[in-house]
């Protein structure tokens, strides 16, 4: 029997609400537009997430079905596509009053779409709307008619969006953002800005609000602290992050200050570099060392005292922490919000008089659905035959973000039957802590993984990626794909911008738990010790140690004794790195040392020898930094083919290394400082897979072996500061891998064979050859050759600190050079126009004799446009003019730049800046440059900058206001090597372009309301602000030559 459409809505309308269970309901005329417009917005609807109900499987009668009234009464939103064919369908009418009914009684949301109808038609049924009904008279009552009718009329007059022969494609678009509006799934936004969140970072919208709340609740003037205090993995962090990212561009500096707890308890001095950093975020590169915690209380609360800043302390564990970082109120300037992540909230109640507290929510039912099924499914809704066990799987998480997405990853890609599976183990530990939950992606690791995920939760969190995997690899842990795995699974984070690999707190303390409780008393039995109070007690105990694999430890300094002969009994031990900074050893020799070992790391080893029985087969790094090592082997030790690194640098006691066919397959060799070594022996020629050998300040090194062209792979040689070193090897250029030769301190160049040496270098090989230092070597102008050509793959050359006068013209052969590097060659007078044109950077800073350098009035130079630093060149700017000089340039790199996106600057000694900068300040902060709508057009190139700085190291902030956003980039526009200090300097110019594609999205450009440049200048503690002069320009394609107009009629001040 079919059941009436209205007793099933008379049914319907005196129910309560009913639950949602559809964000959105299509109502549509299948035969107008299902295979058109309404499927092109129903994807974009599923793209958007927005969990949709349409009408494409159910059968159709004459009267609605009783699964159709449900999917409408369920749904939080309603759209009616209203078509030409819409009113000749009894079921699309019926769909409609069903729709209107609970507009009524449930506030359901209703979004009318007039495709290609007028809504006039619909509002009077008049054209196909009106013949519709006609044809409806015959077969249905008046009363049905009637019902029809007023439900077309009450819809015409809503708000709704008309579509005729626009564009179908923008209209959806912009239709989707109104949607995404009503259903309060749009991006956060607020009367100042937009902000986009990710779109995996569910819940975050109301949590940020909900934190904004506490954040605003007071004086905007006051200094507020908030702290935001819950269980690990509630997304205390992530939450924080996010809102810094949001607000840090209202506040005048900002700084997050990530893990504090892991940094002071890793790093020496750990509160002095957080102060450091905390100064260095919020002053723009703060270039003083804090030489104690006092001092940097000191500092902080004397320099951020009149700044408006947003500071995020997160981890935050320990009381004397927030008394390092943001002990006071006073520390800071008025508004000020300071945000501090910890699980201990008693810790900001004893230190603040006043302290919001923010306690996040963990995720409600629908959010923690989302987060574990896009986790689980790529998707924020599971499909029909997942959503029981969906819910089962979400239960023991109880809404925490970092549960749910492990166990999401857990499950992606299992069968059912494999879910369930899971489930039942899930039922163990309905009670425990998450870290119980945790531990279930754990135990369906590999072995391999399982060692990975155990050696960086005990040692590693947190650092190098690339050290990682090296140390896996040395382990035999296949760490490419294991790593990869466990990033998939959740269980590893990987951090581009730092290169690190990070996994959470209550992943890491799983880990550690998992060690612990096989004997949680007896560490002894562990499998590993990263904690020098349980290796202490290990290595102080009779207790055996057998179980020990890996130990990691170290401090900057131990009070107790080592006693090394413990670590006799670890016949498992495969890693062994210890870094005590100070520590006493009681001198017992080891009787007996691992022949497992694959890392054996041991700063200041104290032994002359090793065991006799040791016998590391399996060894592949082996660094014995400042130790007391005199052999490494014996006429008895057998091949150690697996071994690739031997660093010993600081090494006082080695003398020679002998025999190398003991490591034949060594790929670095690192003897750095050894300052007793005195020579190599010949059989390192046996190392062909050799590509790193390091011999720097080895002082008494006096010679190398006659022949070592069997170092076939050798990329790079280090012989800088061998000062006793007499000779190379003749057949030096036989290395065709040699890539890097560094000579730099030494008198090979400056002997009486120095020219026979200087053949050797320049001979008829080295095609390889990338990067040559020759800094400091004293040579003078005989030394330097013609045949400098002949290193045709060369891109990086320093000469810097050398006699010479002059450089040879066969130089201009280098065709790969990039960088030249002449600082402080003191008799340097010319460089000339032959220079290769692939130069990208020279330096001549403190070449004082220099005369000639790209010369303003020389058309030859003008094919090299390379940025340089002149600094202290002042027979230069004398002869030349900085501004000239300056402008020449910069016109040579306009007109036909080598690469457009990278940056172009040039520093010399100067006292104005150049008329051609439109925009100019004297002793301020920053330039603000309004834009008119067409300023960013196909001939706009990219931003110019001037400052006169008494100082050499500055910063330059660029902010771009897009209609209500603002986006930063900075500009850092020396790297550290490049700072000068003190040279006695009155004023610097320094002229810097910035190319368009460096920095700036093409999505901005149309919407660009504003740009502000900011410049920060520092020296020594203090701000120089009243000496410093700073310009900005819009660069376009005309002004190349209103830079060659700018420069006849510049009155030069040098």
């Amino acid at each position: 029997m079919k059941r009436s459409y209205s007793s099933a809505s008379d049914s319907s309308s005196s129910s309560s609400k009913p639950r949602i269970e559809y964000e959105m309901f299509l109502s549509f005329r299948g035969e107008d537009t299902r295979n058109s417009f309404t499927s092109h917005l129903y994807k974009a609807l599923c793209d958007k997430g927005i969990y949709t109900f349409k009408d494409n499987q159910l059968p159709r009668g004459q009267s609605i079905s009783p699964e159709l009234l449900k999917a409408i009464e369920s749904s939080q939103c309603s759209v009616i596509v209203l078509s030409e064919n819409y009113a000749s369908s009894s079921w699309c009418l019926d769909e409609l009053v069903k729709i209107l009914e609970c507009k009524k009684d449930h506030k359901q949301i209703v979004l009318p779409i007039f495709y290609h109808v007028d809504p006039s038609d619909v509002r009077k049924q008049k054209g196909s709307i009106g013949e519709a009904f006609k044809r409806h008279e015959s077969s249905y009552s008046t009363e049905k008619l009637q019902r029809w009718r007023d439900a077309l009329t009450q819809v015409a007059n809503l708000s709704g969006d008309p579509l005729h022969d626009g564009d179908e494609a923008q209209f959806i678009q912009k239709f989707i953002q109104e949607v995404s509006r009503q259903l309060g799934v749009a991006p956060l936004k607020n009367s100042e800005e937009d902000f986009d969140i990710s779109e995996d970072l569910f819940g975050m919208d109301s949590r940020l609000k909900k934190l904004n709340n506490f954040v605003c609740t007071s004086s905007s003037n006051a200094v507020r602290f908030i702290g935001i205090c819950q269980m690990g993995g509630i997304g205390k962090t992530t939450l924080a992050r996010t809102y810094h990212e949001w607000k840090s561009s209202k506040f005048d500096s900002s700084s997050f200050l990530a893990n504090i707890r892991e940094v002071c308890e890793k790093k020496e001095d750990g509160l002095v570099h957080l102060q450091n950093d905390l100064l260095s975020d919020t002053l723009n590169g703060f270039p003083k060392k804090i030489r104690d915690v006092d001092d940097g209380k000191r500092i902080i609360s004397k320099r951020l005292c009149h700044k408006k800043v947003l500071i995020i302390l997160d981890d935050v564990s320990e009381l004397d922490q927030l008394e390092a970082l943001a002990g006071k109120d006073s520390w800071f300037g008025s508004g000020s919000r300071i945000l501090i992540t910890t699980r201990d909230e008693s810790l900001l109640t004893s230190t603040y008089k006043e302290c919001g507290i923010y306690r996040p929510e963990h995720l409600n039912d629908n959010e923690g659905l989302q987060l574990f099924s896009w986790k689980a499914f790529k998707s924020i809704r599971p499909p029909e035959n997942y959503i029981e066990l969906s819910k089962q799987a979400m239960e023991p998480a109880k809404g925490l973000p970092l549960a749910l997405k492990v166990l999401g990853s857990f499950l992606c890609g299992k069968e059912i039957d494999e879910w369930k599976s899971a489930l039942d183990r899930l039922k163990e530990y309905p009670e425990k802590k998450i870290v119980k939950i945790l531990k279930i992606s754990f135990e369906a690791l590999e072995e391999t993984e399982k060692n990975i995920f155990l050696d960086i939760a005990c040692f590693f969190n947190g650092a190098n990626k690339d050290n990682i995997i090296q140390t896996m690899d040395s382990c035999g842990f296949y760490p490419i794909i294991g790593i990869r795995t466990l990033i998939d699974k959740s269980l590893l984070h990987n951090d581009p911008v730092h290169n690190s690999l990070r996994m959470h707190d209550l992943l890491q303390e799983m880990g550690m738990e998992i060690v612990r409780e096989k004997s949680r008393h007896q560490p002894g039995r562990w499998s590993r010790l990263w904690n020098h109070k349980d290796l202490f007690q290990v290595l102080n105990s009779n207790m055996g140690a057998e179980e020990v694999e890996a130990i990691v430890c170290g401090s900057e300094e131990a009070q107790n004794t080592f006693r090394c002969e413990a670590l006799s009994s670890m016949k498992k031990l495969r890693l062994l790195n210890l870094y005590y900074s100070r520590i006493n050893y009681d001198f017992t020799p080891i009787a007996y040392l691992s022949n497992e070992l694959r890392i054996l790391k041991w700063d200041g080893f104290p032994f002359r020898s090793f065991p006799s029985s040791f016998q590391p087969d399996l060894l592949v790094q082996l660094i014995l930094l400042w130790s007391k090592i005199e052999q490494l082997w014996n006429s008895t030790t057998t091949p150690l083919y697996n071994l690739k690194i031997i660093n010993l640098s600081g090494s006082e006691n080695i003398t020679k290394l002998e025999d190398f066919k003991v490591v034949p397959n060594l790929e670095e060799l690192i003897l750095w400082g050894c300052s007793e070594l005195v020579e190599i022996h010949p059989s390192i020629t046996l190392l062909t897979r050799l590509t790193l050998l390091d011999l720097g300040n080895c002082y008494r090194l006096e010679s190398l072996p006659t022949s070592i062209s069997g170092l076939k792979s050798l990329k790079v040689l280090r012989l800088g500061g061998c000062k006793s070193l007499l000779n190379l090897p003749e057949d030096l250029w036989h290395l065709n891998s040699l890539e890097e030769l560094h000579l730099d301190e030494n008198s090979l160049l400056d002997s009486e064979s120095g020219e026979a040496t200087f053949s050797i270098i320049v001979g008829k090989g080295f095609n390889s050859l990338k990067r040559l230092d020759l800094s400091n070597c004293s040579l003078g102008d005989r030394a330097i050759l013609e045949d400098f050509g002949c290193l045709a793959s060369l891109e990086e050359l320093d000469l810097c600190q050398n006699n010479f006068s002059s450089l040879p013209t066969s130089m201009n052969q280098l065709s790969k050079l990039r960088i030249l590097d002449l600082t402080s060659c003191f008799n340097l007078k010319s460089l000339g126009p032959w220079l290769p044109s692939s130069l990208e950077w020279v330096r001549v800073d403190m070449c004082f004799s220099l005369e000639t350098f790209l010369d303003p009035l020389n058309d030859q130079y003008r094919n090299l446009r390379c940025s340089a630093i002149c600094y202290g060149c002042d027979e230069l700017v004398r002869r030349q003019g900085s501004k000239k000089t300056a402008y020449v340039s910069l016109k040579r790199y306009l007109q036909n730049p080598p690469n457009p996106s990278k940056i172009f600057s040039i520093y010399l000694s100067g006292k104005e800046i150049p008329t051609w900068f439109t925009q100019q300040r004297l002793g301020g902060r920053s330039i603000s440059i309004k834009v008119d709508p067409n300023w960013c057009s196909s001939k706009w190139m990219g931003f110019a900058f001037s400052v006169i700085s008494p100082v050499s190291d500055f910063v330059i902030s660029v902010k771009i206001y897009v209609q209500d956003l603002e986006f930063h980039q900075l500009v850092q526009c020396f790297n550290p090597d490049f700072l000068l200090r003190g040279i006695g300097y009155k004023g610097h110019l320094g002229l810097v372009y910035l190319p368009r594609d460096r920095c700036f999205h093409t999505k901005w450009q149309n919407n660009v309301s504003a740009l502000e440049f900011t410049f920060n200048f520092k020296y020594g503690y203090e701000n120089v602000e009243d000496e410093y002069r700073c310009g900005v320009r819009l660069v376009y394609e005309q002004d190349i030559q209103d830079l060659n107009l700018h420069n006849e009629d510049e009155d030069e001040d040098e």
